[in-house]
């Protein structure tokens, strides 16, 4: 091929070069070669390029293929000797011709619209693209799976992939599926469109009728994040033509260069109607993937949709219009299937089978939540409700297991395995329109804050992420309040995510708490004086008998012996010191109970006393009445009437306490237990001692909600002695905050199973770090307090008593947050009817 030379003016315009000839200056021609031979040529300056005319299939367009450029120190005296590089006249001197260079027309325009000098606008570095590619998805396996969903999206029924000399940097992978593909059309609208909402305004694919799982159209940049080079291969359902485009990430999309000024080619060629698909061959990857990265890549698609089954009945699954069966959707890596690895990764066999239990919760249409923890081996079914309307998720559905890793919980698989395999499986994720949200569910992902509080030792029971398998399906986003990050990878933390999240913690963890209860364990740290229920020496070396018959083969058997001997010794020294702790709690306990017997002695001989002097005292404070009447004395008189009356209040107060003291003897008398009345016993109390309050100068404020509340069946007496221990609390805590008014606020309601009764009051409050102390026996903070009939001084028995009644049935006693205007709060939960 014979070398030709232009002699010219070459110039810079939309980041391609042209060259404006010498000898005719209304003729430009554009100039094709490497960086490294245009940094030898110098915008304006005369210039010599050497090379030959190409065919570049462009209309209209004249273009040279430079090898090599000088500048000559001689030149002809007939050559043109200036330069004008306006755009406007580029523009003009192009539309005048038969056939114009459009490229060149719009990057003409384009230079003199950006120097309007009324007007700025954003433009785009080509280096854009890079940085979505490699900092948006940062993931290997993200990059994939957002790959794997854009197959999902065009409804392939399969997806494979092929990796080449995959165990180094430069290797190659093909992305092929057979879906419908994508028109010329397409490819322009929305491939080569960045951020497309084209899945917005087309939630369905078009053929299965499936639930789009990309969205945010910047999934097909992952492929910048595996490779340097591109080939994109679309070969569209029903027509004759497909396109195939070429794409030098690291050539073309370089930082300087505007992203209008990087043109890629499309070529066209033709296929059979039937022939449909796409496929991406990645060139020169950027990393090496060992067998370690497939294999996460395996446990990324294995666990990319549910790991459970998915009814027709699911919130999510249905579909409306006329769509084909949906076959499902398989995806194949280097010649493996996903049926293959299913089995291989098989959770479901060797793991799901060993969970204690199943919690299954959702939130429907009106925003009411609800769960059921269910164990067959815990004999278990039980459900609760949400104690409020969660109105931003829209309808949720959660389901998951429940793991508690100890031999007792296990059948056929060693502790240590199981543990193992909670590691790597364990954890709530997040799934919308069937496919994963990530990360949420990665071992070191803690969405739910459950290893943050675990760690804390705020939950006693086992319910850390590992202790959980499970999954969240959320709605479409387009039918939801949720909003995905711009990278993929992970769900804004809007105000339905944090809704979203308290619901999902709060159905594991109360699963995990009645699971403990059932099981006789310690539920949090301020559970007071439980005593757990420990293995018998003889029930550990069963357990480790079992331990070696069950033991895996390929496991080192003196290391499985030291590390079971270690195992039981501490659980034997573990079991020694709870057998002392509970002697010496036994011993304690029992002389607390004497006490209170010889206190109840007493109080029942007061309350006999008082009775019987009633009659005498009511017929002398009437005969004292009728002397004072009597006085002549103007001055002494009024004295005495005033002295009489004090004392007839005096008699009252003892009078009223004397009624209670023998009510609660008459309702002791029976140990039958009834249900209570929360409304009715509040209100009976208030009455009780309506004239002491009075005088004490409180207001009370009673919110019992809804009025019918009853308790579980129990003892009136031990009810009554709970408000009155709360009662003579406040009354001593306002006395020493100098309080005016002095405000006591009963408040009752019914939360999940239990009844929560508030006693709150605008005292003195609870000094710091003595919450728990609160409760211990003979703990008191009043024990200087002037006496006043009552309220009395304190002895520390008083809440330690209402302890042990809650406990007793099946509730607990706990320091809460107090409401606006009060400065305590006590919460006392039992069981509900």
């Amino acid at each position: 091929m014979t070398e030709d030379e232009i002699i010219g003016y070459p110039f810079r315009l939309g980041g391609t070069w042209y060259m404006r000839k010498a000898r005719n200056g209304d003729e430009l021609v554009e100039l094709i070669t490497t960086a490294s031979v245009f940094a030898e040529i110098s915008t304006g300056m005369l210039t010599v390029v050497h090379g030959v005319y190409v065919y570049t299939n462009r209309e209209g367009v004249l273009s040279f293929q430079v090898s090599h450029a000088e500048h000559p120190t001689e030149y002809d005296a007939d050559l043109d000797h200036g330069i004008n590089i306006d755009p406007r006249k580029i523009v003009e001197a192009e539309v005048s011709k038969k056939i114009p260079n459009w490229r060149l027309i719009e990057a003409a325009s384009r230079e003199f619209v950006d120097d309007d000098p009324d007007r700025v606008r954003f433009s785009v570095d080509a280096a854009h693209i890079q940085r979505l590619g490699e900092q948006l998805v940062s993931k290997q396996e993200t990059a994939l799976s957002e790959l794997i969903k854009n197959a999902y999206d065009a409804d392939a029924t399969k997806v494979t992939l092929t990796f080449s000399n995959q165990d180094k940097i430069g290797g190659s992978l093909v992305i092929e599926d057979d879906g419908v593909g994508m028109t010329e059309e397409v490819i322009r609208s929305s491939w080569m469109r960045i951020s497309t909402n084209a899945k917005d305004t087309q939630p369905t694919s078009p053929v299965f009728g499936r639930a789009r799982a990309g969205k945010k159209g910047i999934g097909r940049f992952s492929v910048q994040r595996l490779g340097k080079r591109l080939t994109f291969v679309s070969k569209p359902a029903g027509e004759g033509f497909g396109y195939r485009v070429q794409f030098d990430w690291d050539r073309d999309f370089i930082a300087g260069a505007s992203l209008q000024d990087v043109f890629s080619s499309i070529e066209r060629f033709a296929k059979p109607t039937e022939d449909q698909g796409t496929r991406l061959q990645i060139d020169d990857l950027r990393e090496r993937w060992s067998a370690a990265d497939i294999e996460k890549v395996w446990r990324a698609v294995v666990l990319l949709q549910p790991p459970f089954p998915v009814g027709t009945d699911d919130t999510h699954a249905l579909l409306i219009g006329d769509y084909r069966a949906d076959p499902g959707f398989k995806v194949e890596i280097n010649d493996v299937t996903q049926e293959a690895q299913r089995e291989l990764f098989s959770i479901e066999k060797s793991f799901l089978s060993q969970a204690l239990a199943t919690i299954r919760a959702r939130i429907d249409e009106t925003g009411l939540a609800a769960l059921r923890v269910t164990s067959e081996k815990l004999q278990l079914d039980e459900t609760a409700e949400y104690h409020e309307k969660l109105l931003l998720t829209g309808p949720v559905k959660l389901e998951a297991r429940y793991f508690i890793y100890n031999s007792a919980s296990l059948s056929g698989m060693s502790a240590p395995q199981a543990t193992r395999m909670g590691r790597e499986f364990g954890g709530i994720r997040i799934y919308r329109n069937g496919f994963r949200v990530q990360p949420y569910g990665d071992p070191a992902d803690d969405w739910l804050q459950l290893a943050g509080d675990t760690s804390r030792r705020n939950i006693l029971v086992p319910a850390n992420n590992s202790n959980f398998f499970g999954q969240v399906s959320i709605p479409p986003l387009a039918e939801s309040l949720f909003e995905e990050t711009s990278s993929r990878e992970g769900l804004i933390e809007n105000e339905a995510f944090l809704e979203l999240r308290e619901f999902t913690r709060w159905a594991v963890e109360w699963a995990a708490l009645r699971i403990a209860s059932v099981r006789k364990r310690k539920t949090k740290a301020s559970e007071r004086n439980f005593v757990p229920e420990q293995k018998k020496p003889s029930e550990v070396l069963r357990d480790f008998r079992e331990r070696l018959i069950t033991g895996q083969p390929d496991k080192n058997v003196d290391e499985d012996v030291n590390e079971s001997f270690a195992e039981a010794e501490q659980l034997i020294v573990e079991y020694e010191r709870v057998v002392e702790q509970q002697r010496a709690a036994s011993i304690e306990y029992e002389e607390m109970l004497r006490i209170l017997a010889s206190l109840g002695i007493s109080i029942g001989v007061f309350g006999h006393e008082i009775k019987g002097s009633q009659g005498a005292l009511v017929s002398n404070l009437h005969l004292l009445n009728d002397l004072v009447a009597e006085a002549k004395d103007p001055i002494l008189k009024p004295k005495l009437l005033d002295q009489h009356a004090e004392l007839q209040k005096a008699v009252g107060r003892v009078f009223d306490i004397g009624g209670y003291i023998a009510g609660l003897l008459s309702q002791t008398e029976s140990r039958e237990l009834h249900e209570l009345s929360v409304g009715g016993a509040v209100q009976r109390f208030v009455a009780q001692f309506k004239n002491y309050m009075t005088k004490q100068g409180v207001e009370f404020l009673l919110d019992i909600s809804p009025p019918s509340l009853r308790t579980t069946a129990m003892h009136s007496a031990e009810f009554d002695a709970v408000l009155l221990n709360f009662l003579t609390n406040a009354v001593k805590s306002m006395k020493r905050a100098k309080a005016h008014p002095k405000k006591i606020k009963i408040s009752a309601r019914k939360i999940d199973r239990d009844i929560v009764l508030a006693f709150e009051d605008n005292g003195t409050g609870l000094e710091p770090g003595i919450e728990d102390r609160i409760f211990d026996p003979f703990f008191t903070t009043s024990a200087s307090m002037e006496e006043d009939g009552i309220a009395g001084p304190g002895t520390g028995l008083g809440l330690k008593i209402v302890s042990d009644i809650a406990e007793s049935y099946g509730g607990s006693v706990t320091v809460a947050t107090p409401s606006q205007g009060y400065n305590f709060k006590i919460e006392f939960r039992i069981l509900s009817k």
